[in-house]
């Protein structure tokens, strides 16, 4: 459309200058003028109107466009298949399999993800529980659950599987698998502990396997060799002690247990051994586990447990239990 009105222009200037003749004139300079501003007015006008004509087809064709392409990419882009999987299949306590305690490594996945790993030969590691995605070979996907530090580098995977998942396996660790158990496990294991200890630290040796050929004298009281293998007493000595003790009881009933321990077992200066008070022996409590407990109370991180046994002497024994941001402790215990 510009280039057809640039004719246009030049024989309207080609007009005014014919009727206004060949004198130069100021009067005629002026009409001159003011005609050229008019085809220019007019000129600029019809530019204008010419240019608002073009550029409306292609705004037009951009919105076609546009929508072409927004309807293209939602005809190829797929929606992302949703995870069966999350951090809440975990939730609860887990243990390898065997005989739950402190020989066996055990975990704790709290509700919010975080993830205890508690070892057997001692320690723990934290972290928080993450769903990983695995192509195969296939094309297809799988998933894991993976245990991972907080720069969200996984340190151990659990293959996804069958769900409500009782049961994890790893190809890591040599195949490591843990199995979930209650917290009525729990209970049953600290409560036994407990009775462990006490009946230990009563005098006379409690059940502790000794060696009677070999004692050592202290404030008054005769000590024996302990030569008992549970808890890795025979390696660890008074450690594995504390260490249970540890893992048993927390509080004001720890310090107290304490102290008693420190008194019922000792290092001989000697031979460096583990010696256990055998001498001045007296009562102890004791839980009665047969038949399992009965839980009560129960929040996110506390519980009471009450056995269903009960003996002559101390009856039930009921225990209140805290998360002491690692393991389950007994806070308090008592029988009636």
């Amino acid at each position: 459309m510009k280039k057809k009105m640039l004719p246009i222009t030049a024989a309207l200037i080609s007009l005014c200058l014919t009727a206004c003749g060949s004198d130069p004139a100021v009067s005629d300079a002026g009409n001159l003028s003011e005609t050229a501003e008019s085809v220019t007015t007019e000129m600029t006008t019809a530019e204008t109107t010419a240019s608002d004509t073009e550029t409306t087809t292609p705004v037009a064709e951009t919105d076609t466009s546009a929508a072409e392409q927004t309807a293209s990419e939602e005809t190829t882009t797929a929606p992302k298949a949703e995870v069966p999987y999350s951090a809440d299949d975990l939730i609860g306590e887990w243990a390898m399999p065997g005989t739950f305690g402190s020989q066996n490594n055990s975990l704790t996945v709290r509700k919010d993800g975080t993830a205890i790993m508690r070892y057997a030969a001692g320690g723990t590691r934290l972290g928080k529980v993450c769903i990983d995605t695995v192509e195969n070979p296939d094309g297809s996907e799988s998933y894991r659950y993976s245990l991972v530090d907080h720069d969200d580098t996984a340190w151990i995977s659990f293959v996804c599987g069958e769900q409500p998942v009782n049961k994890l396996s790893s190809d890591q660790d040599g195949g490591t698998e843990f199995v979930r158990i209650s917290l009525e496990d729990v209970a049953v294991e600290k409560m036994n502990n407990l009775t462990f200890l006490l009946k230990s630290m009563s005098g006379g040796g409690g059940d502790l396997a000794t060696d009677p050929a070999k004692t050592m004298a202290a404030d008054g009281q005769t000590y024996t060799l302990v030569t008992d293998t549970r808890f890795s007493i025979n390696s660890l000595g008074k450690i594995a002690f504390e260490k249970l003790l540890e893992e048993t009881v927390t509080g004001s009933e720890y310090t107290r247990l304490k102290a008693v321990l420190d008194d019922s077992i000792r290092i001989s200066e000697e031979d460096n051994q583990t010696y256990v008070l055998t001498s001045g022996s007296h009562g102890y409590h004791t839980f009665e586990t047969g038949s399992g407990v009965t839980l009560s109370e129960q929040t996110d991180s506390s519980f009471t447990a009450t056995t269903k046994d009960a003996n002559q002497l101390d009856g039930c024994g009921t225990a209140h239990f805290v998360f002491d941001g690692t393991n389950w402790t007994i806070e308090s215990y008592e029988y009636q």
